[in-house]
């Protein structure tokens, strides 16, 4: 057994064995932990503009301030995963939802960027246990019906996420800080919730501290996710080369000690297992593939399409709405009898070709062919995640399943931030390309080139070249760039995921004995 079978609490939402006795209620509470982190992040992103303004921070201040909460969790979220294992797994959960709270206050509170990023931090760390832990408790809450579980956790975390976004939206527009207390609230009705309805869990064996292992780790995925994220500028900077080599090695070494040290925090010989593997493999894949989708498809609205920043939000609906469905779809097809691993690699080829149908875009794309992609995407998108996160729960030996969990968003994040920085990199690397050889056929010298390149990149078109005939050329002639290197950009991400889909297929087929 992984529990210690009380609660403590007197509600009796537990069986001895640790087992919940409302296992419904206990998904929801953990569901409710979960939400936590999708919601901040959307709200984040909005609310970050307003507080760097009214703060004062400077272009590296509102940088940092931005990555904070990701950068702690990358640096905490294993740690805090092997803490949950040793210590109470609920026990930590709780903590960690405090720090939400905590965090949360401190934002909204900040008068000046040190303490602003002080709370982000905090959030980070709260952040990093709601999410690893509520997912590693679903093997205590329903160990007999994990699959049918995690598709109501992910269900839920999308459903409930949608309508706090829309929420902070709102509360953003009356002040930023009003938009951070969300995330703090959604952490005290988490703490209520899993203080009364989820059961103790912890390893029975409490093993052996890795101290070494950890902060290797830590600086390993810090160093890639910031390194990765500052490359939008270019690769060969030293922003970039630095923490990507430092992190690099810091992985390398992290996987060479935990190979040889006897109680790893760890084990990375557990993802010799092959559908533990093959769900790394798919993570990997559809973690990028939302990176890509949400940004360069928003982007290629607002510069191509016009859209309005609320048409972008409301453009991109579909989507949202498809992965409520896509996570309730995995649980119901596995209570039918569906194989995980079947439906990861259906997951995986509809991601595949919800990136093949956005490289067919044009000037004159309608929405709806967008909006096929969007909700192609979207359901195959969570219903991979909901299957391949069985894995994550399932496989680890008990001892091991709040650090295994951990590992599953690390790795997200990872490729989130990765894919980020590649379709960025190819993206304006080919318009780039594209915007020279219209301005050659124009009749431009190089030095004038130049002159036309800087008012795109600085947006200041001068007031007498604006509306001219030569300028509505190269306005058409950056369009068309725009759009010739979108399409290849996610041509070249479709067939990225093509080969990862095979890759996921190796790893994940049944073998015959």
């Amino acid at each position: 057994m992984t529990t210690d079978g009380a609660t403590g609490n007197g509600a009796r939402p537990a069986a001895a064995d640790g087992v919940a006795t409302r296992p419904g209620l206990a998904i929801l509470a953990l569901t409710v932990a979960g939400v936590a982190q999708a919601t901040d992040v959307s709200i984040h992103n909005t609310a970050i503009a307003g507080a760097a303004a009214e703060l004062g921070m400077s272009a590296s201040q509102r940088s940092f301030a931005a990555s904070a909460a990701t950068l702690a969790m990358a640096a905490s979220i294993l740690t805090i995963g092997t803490i949950g294992d040793r210590y109470g797994r609920r026990l930590t959960l709780l903590w960690c939802a405090a720090a939400l709270m905590l965090g949360g206050v401190v934002t909204a509170l900040a008068g000046d960027s040190l303490v602003f990023i002080v709370g982000r931090v905090v959030s980070g760390f709260g952040l990093a246990g709601t999410l690893a832990l509520s997912m590693a408790l679903i093997r205590t809450v329903a160990p007999d019906r994990v699959p049918r579980a995690m598709s109501l956790y992910f269900t839920g975390q999308v459903g409930i996420s949608l309508p706090l976004t829309v929420l902070g939206g709102a509360l953003i527009g009356e002040s930023w800080r009003f938009g951070y207390l969300v995330v703090p609230v959604v952490g005290a009705v988490a703490l209520a919730l899993n203080k009364v309805f989820v059961p103790r869990s912890k390893a029975v064996h409490r093993r052996r501290s890795d101290p070494v292992g950890l902060v290797l780790i830590a600086v390993g995925l810090v160093g890639i996710i910031w390194g990765v994220s500052s490359a939008s500028a270019g690769w060969l900077s030293a922003g970039v080369i630095i923490p990507l080599v430092v992190g690099i090695v810091a992985l390398a070494a992290f996987l060479r000690w935990e190979l040889h040290h006897e109680e790893p925090a760890l084990p990375v010989h557990l993802f010799k297992n092959r559908n533990l593997a093959g769900a790394l493999s798919a993570d990997v894949s559809f973690n990028m593939w939302q990176a890509v989708m949400v940004l360069q498809l928003s982007l290629l609205w607002q510069y191509v399409y016009a859209y309005s920043p609320l048409e972008v939000s409301l453009g991109q609906l579909p989507a949202t709405i498809a992965m409520v469905v896509g996570a309730y779809a995995a649980g119901r097809l596995a209570t039918r009898g569906r194989s995980p691993q079947s439906l990861v690699l259906v997951g995986l080829a509809g991601v595949a070709i919800a990136m093949y149908v956005f490289a067919t875009a044009g000037a004159s794309t309608p929405y709806w062919v967008f909006g096929v992609g969007l909700v192609i995407g979207g359901f195959s998108r969570m219903l991979t995640e909901s299957s391949a996160g069985q894995f994550f729960v399932s496989v680890p030996p008990p001892d091991l399943v709040g650090a295994t969990v951990a590992s599953k968003p690390a790795i997200g994040q990872a490729a989130f931030a990765l894919g980020l920085a590649l379709s960025s990199t190819l993206l304006y690397g080919g318009i780039g390309r594209g915007m020279t050889e219209r301005l050659t056929e124009l009749g431009l010298t190089p030095s004038q080139q130049g002159q036309v390149l800087g008012w795109f990149s600085e947006d200041s078109v001068p007031a007498w070249a604006q509306g001219t005939d030569l300028m509505q050329q190269i306005t058409a002639g950056a369009q068309d760039a725009y759009i010739d290197s979108y399409r290849l950009t996610m041509l070249i991400f479709a067939v990225f995921f093509t080969i990862m889909l095979g890759v996921t297929w190796s790893l994940l087929r049944q073998r015959r004995a």
